[in-house]
């Protein structure tokens, strides 16, 4: 008799030791698919270099977007309309980014990320590399101003120096 019972106990111990191994298991995987959500400053850069067209939203409190704006940034609301392909959220906190981040269901048209670091994060990642926030060139279309062409093509300055260097090089 005492034999069947420990038996019973043992089953049942080993049935708990299982159920609490699983939860464990997925409680794991949840919170690494959670940090996926949040980019460090260097993924950032990344991501923002392979795919230049974004969206980003700033879900900042109204003073701080007021102290400090965040330029081409859409101002983030609940069940707003969020664009397919990259978005990224810059909040006050990381975990309010990471919330808001994985309230926008993602698919396989549409990322969605969290900036760690928030505000100043995103500024070191543009000031890093400068191409990230000024574009190599604009055109000003034609029909806009005069009919008779493109009135004015302006150029950064790191485009004058590539081409400075492709000619160089080719003179040699």
């Amino acid at each position: 008799m005492a034999y069947i019972e420990s038996c019973t106990n043992l089953s049942t111990l080993k049935r708990m030791l299982r159920i609490l191994g699983m939860a464990l298991l997925l409680l794991s995987a949840l919170s690494f698919a959670a940090g996926d959500l949040l980019l460090n400053e260097d993924d950032l850069a990344a991501k923002v270099a392979k795919e230049p067209n974004y969206q980003l939203l700033d879900a900042r409190g109204a003073a701080a977007r007021r102290s400090a704006p965040l330029p081409f940034s859409t101002k983030y609301e609940k069940n707003m309309p969020v664009k397919q392909g990259l978005v990224f959220v810059v909040a006050d906190s990381d975990e309010a980014a990471q919330e808001i981040a994985r309230s926008i269901p993602a698919g396989s048209d549409r990322s969605v990320f969290a900036v760690k670091g928030g505000l100043d994060a995103w500024r070191r990642v543009h000031t890093k590399d400068s191409t990230l926030a000024v574009p190599d060139h604009f055109i000003i279309p034609k029909n806009t101003c005069d009919p008779a062409g493109t009135v004015m093509k302006m150029r950064s300055n790191a485009a004058i120096k590539a081409d400075k260097t492709a000619t160089e090089t080719k003179k040699k």
